[in-house]
């Protein structure tokens, strides 16, 4: 898989992953958390989460090999904080995170 292919999917699942969430919670808003919607967002939240991860550390590898390239890593790492970002919304909105 080329460096494009995998800086485009690293990007793509936080954006299709906080869609997802968006529209499961237009979905059951007012509904109990125990629906089973909600377990699957959460799923398929962590899972593009994982995929996120993953990538991360083979670009990471890539851009620290024989030659530093150091713009490669910041986007790399970027785009790893841009996936934990639907993992905090899924926690605050479905999970109780932060709640008294």
């Amino acid at each position: 898989m080329s460096t494009v292919v995998k800086f485009l999917i690293l990007y793509l699942v936080p954006v299709i992953s906080f869609s997802g969430i968006i529209g499961s919670y237009m979905l059951v808003y007012g509904e109990s958390v125990g629906h089973p919607i909600i377990s699957l967002v959460v799923l398929f939240v962590i899972s593009g989460f994982l995929v996120s991860s993953y990538l991360s550390v083979k670009l990471v590898s890539q851009f620290s090999g024989e030659k530093l390239i150091y713009s490669g890593i910041f986007f790399t790492v970027l785009g790893w904080l841009l996936g934990g970002v639907p993992v905090i919304i899924c926690l605050m909105l479905f999970k109780g995170l932060f709640n008294p």
